[in-house]
């Protein structure tokens, strides 16, 4: 990115910013956080597993809220922008994945902090951490792919319920493929690799769907 591109990167940050689909992310990571709040909020200690369900039901509920952040109504105005719609929609990104992790990081404390003391321990932030990293770039990944190939501004269309289907299909996976161990599971370690290798693919089809058409 040369000096010019990124003089007129900073001076479309303000309004493209506020041309995105902000509320959804904003209103669906306060209802995460408010669901996994719940245990510690009416001190109701739970186990691991159950504080599992509810944080990665808040991380669902915040990656649908960050799948309309790349919706592009005024993407039929913006085509004689200099500068391509995979620059723009990287600025978003660099924006949503950030306060994408502040919500999950919330989350993740306060369903910490609702399992009960002697099982603290037990609970595993680091996996659960990669889910959701790779449920965000994954949404990520689908919502690029819907705007560039479906009717401008409407990648949320594709994304936002991709991802809750998703996670229903992954729940009826066999044994050997599971992706939603419950803590105590001996095969966490294995759903750990899967999930790594999915954050691979995702992050590629996002770089992927990134690339200005132009240079394809």
């Amino acid at each position: 990115m040369n000096a010019s591109t990124g003089a007129v990167l900073r001076t479309l940050l303000g309004p493209d910013l506020r041309a995105a689909r902000t509320l959804p992310l904003l209103g669906a990571g306060v209802a995460g956080t408010a669901t996994t709040s719940c245990p510690a909020l009416f001190s109701a200690p739970v186990q691991p597993v159950t504080a599992a369900v509810l944080l990665r039901t808040a991380t669902v509920l915040t990656a649908v809220g960050l799948a309309c952040l790349l919706d592009d109504p005024a993407a039929r105005t913006t085509v004689a922008v200099p500068v391509s719609r995979g620059l723009r929609s990287g600025l978003r990104i660099a924006v949503g994945l950030p306060a994408f992790g502040l919500f999950w990081g919330a989350s993740a404390n306060l369903a910490r902090l609702g399992v009960a003391t002697e099982a603290r321990q037990s609970f595993p932030l680091g996996g659960l951490a990669l889910e959701a990293l790779t449920l965000a770039v994954g949404t990520l990944a689908l919502a690029l792919f819907g705007v560039r190939h479906s009717a401008p501004g409407t990648g949320s269309l594709l994304a936002a319920p991709a991802v809750p289907l998703f996670v229903v299909a992954a729940l009826f996976l066999p044994e050997g493929l599971k992706l939603f161990p419950t803590p105590s599971d001996p095969n966490w370690p294995d759903a750990g690799l899967r999930w790594s290798l999915l954050l691979v693919i995702t992050v590629i089809g996002c770089a992927a769907q990134l690339r200005d058409p132009s240079t394809t």
